[in-house]
């Protein structure tokens, strides 16, 4: 198997930045200039919204519009505010790689994202993913002394503590797996990264103690896509919209436990989360 030594410039670049100065939102500025690409609800999305969901209806900002007088640093104001999801297929494009193969360094296309199974549902306000078994690796989400949940001081520890001394590339989504109360209140939550391609076979062992390998069974869940970022309050609603389609539709689903699926850099471009739950009847 061969060992992955560098990424080439842009991703290289992405994991130096990703992790470097403020967490804000649209904070990074690239060096090559950035080619706004034009996305309509239509696109982004796999289903037909539900009428009675008009409450949730926005409207994305024009290119460079700046909202509520909030700038970005970057100049993409109009990723600020609530937008229309980056596209799926744009999200999981094929990347380059840079490997050495008997001393000779050698570029590979990489798919990004494994073989997520997207369908139209049939019903309005949620579309669904077929997630197929494989491993995938597991940190638990991790608490401060007022205990807020870290998820970013999680994922550097998953980077630093596993994927760069291992020579582990990145995958995408970056999952979020939120345990919920009775009151539908977050009480643990582990994030997972779907081992890539190439390491699928025989993961890496860890040496810390903070990560493990998981082998998961196919799982189908339940999705509402969402253009904007993880605080937002509007995103959070999408998990109650995504339970009263499913309730209006008749389906099954597990009640305590949400998912967070992640597709993009927060610092950067338009931006895609999708709000998850798994289908409790699935049997693969």
């Amino acid at each position: 198997m061969f060992k992955l030594l560098a990424v080439l410039a842009l991703i290289s670049a992405s994991v130096a930045h990703r992790f470097a100065g403020k967490e804000w939102k649209q904070t990074y500025k690239p060096k090559t200039p950035y080619v706004y690409k034009s996305v309509t609800w239509e696109e982004a999305h796999e289903y037909e919204e539900c009428p009675e969901f008009e409450h949730d209806n926005y409207e994305e900002p024009e290119k460079g519009e700046i909202v509520d007088g909030v700038e970005a640093e970057n100049g993409m104001h109009h990723f600020l505010s609530r937008h229309n999801p980056k596209l799926i297929e744009d999200c999981c494009a094929r990347r380059n790689y840079t490997q050495v193969v008997n001393g000779v360094e050698q570029v590979v296309s990489r798919e990004m994202c494994p073989d997520l199974v997207r369908e139209d549902s049939g019903f309005c306000g949620f579309e669904t993913i077929t997630i197929p078994a494989a491993n995938w690796i597991v940190i638990d989400v991790e608490k401060d002394d007022v205990e807020t949940f870290q998820v970013r001081e999680t994922y550097k520890k998953m980077y630093y503590e596993y994927r760069k001394p291992k020579g582990v590339r990145w995958m995408l989504p970056v999952l979020v797996k939120w345990q919920l109360n009775e009151d539908r209140e977050r009480v643990s939550g582990q994030i997972a990264m779907y081992v890539p391609p190439e390491n699928q076979s025989n993961p890496p062992k860890p040496d810390s103690d903070l990560i493990r390998i998981e082998e998961w069974g196919a799982k189908k869940v339940y999705v509402r896509p969402y253009g904007g970022y993880r605080h937002d309050k509007e995103f959070r609603r999408q998990w109650e919209l995504l339970r009263t389609a499913l309730d209006n539709a008749g389906l099954s689903y597990k009640d305590n436990e949400e998912w967070e699926a992640g597709y993009t850099y927060l610092r950067y471009g338009r931006q895609r989360i999708e709000a998850m739950v798994l289908d409790s009847s699935y049997k693969a």
